[in-house]
């Protein structure tokens, strides 16, 4: 197998990852607070003895998430709530803190405020939130503080926490729309910070581009049957050449 043959698999073996993600974001187009995947390529050089000097190669350096912030639409459920800005929701799980942007909330049987995914959801302080039994009208404030009416009276109940990220680069996902950090990778963003706030009665959508990452894993697959036809090619080339240099004189 020849150096066209190599780099050509190299190339597909790029593609196909890169296919793998964008796939997996058109099916994420419509997950509430989904943050889209990217793929980073870079060519790797390797010097050879022969005329050229050198064979470059694709390489896979990492995928990344697409940090941008998502289309915020209104649903009218109180409970349902979107992050502005840069931060997160944290949520309690049994290996410890979660992160994500999905803010369909519920109250569980025995009161505790949960995410979609049924974990409770932690305010600054890290501990799960306690709504009243009997609690009705809750007010989101834009600082995530939470207050409803019990017995025709007001009263705040808690405030739901929002973090970010000291280093977003460091953040992984975790499935159904949650995200890990690493320890004291997230902080507590303080009330007034112009840099994240909670809008009540919405949630985010993906940042997945439907039209664009069509476009794009139809330009893909294209690609992936090109380098496909040039192996073919290449094979046909070296088995004519072995047919040939095999005859005797």
């Amino acid at each position: 197998m020849e150096g066209p043959t190599y780099v050509a698999l190299s190339a597909q073996v790029a593609l196909q990852k890169q296919l793998d993600v964008v796939a997996n974001n058109i099916a994420n187009v419509n997950t509430t607070g989904y943050k889209g995947d990217r793929e980073l390529f870079q060519s790797y050089v390797e010097q050879l003895a022969v005329p050229g000097g050198a064979v470059s190669f694709v390489q896979d350096r990492a995928t990344y998430i697409d940090r941008q912030e998502g289309a915020i639409s209104k649903t009218g459920n109180p409970w349902d709530v979107a992050m502005k800005g840069d931060g997160f929701f944290g949520v309690s799980s049994g290996g410890g803190l979660l992160y994500t942007r999905d803010g369909h909330l519920q109250i569980g049987q025995d009161g505790t405020l949960l995410s979609a995914g049924g974990l409770p959801v932690v305010g600054p302080d890290k501990q799960p939130i306690q709504v009243p039994t009997d609690a009705s009208n809750p007010e989101i404030k834009a600082d995530g503080s939470i207050s409803v009416v019990v017995n025709g009276a007001a009263q705040e109940i808690g405030q739901i926490g929002m973090f970010r990220p000291t280093d977003p680069l460091a953040m992984r996902k975790s499935g159904n729309s949650l995200f890990s950090a690493p320890p004291n990778g997230m902080l507590p963003i303080e009330s007034g910070d112009q840099g994240a706030s909670i809008v009540q009665g919405a949630v985010e959508g993906s940042t997945v581009q439907p039209i664009a990452e069509i476009a794009n894993l139809t330009e893909l697959s294209r690609a992936y049957d090109r380098l496909q036809t040039l192996i073919s090619d290449d094979n046909d080339r070296e088995q004519k050449m072995i047919q040939t240099l095999g005859q005797p004189a």
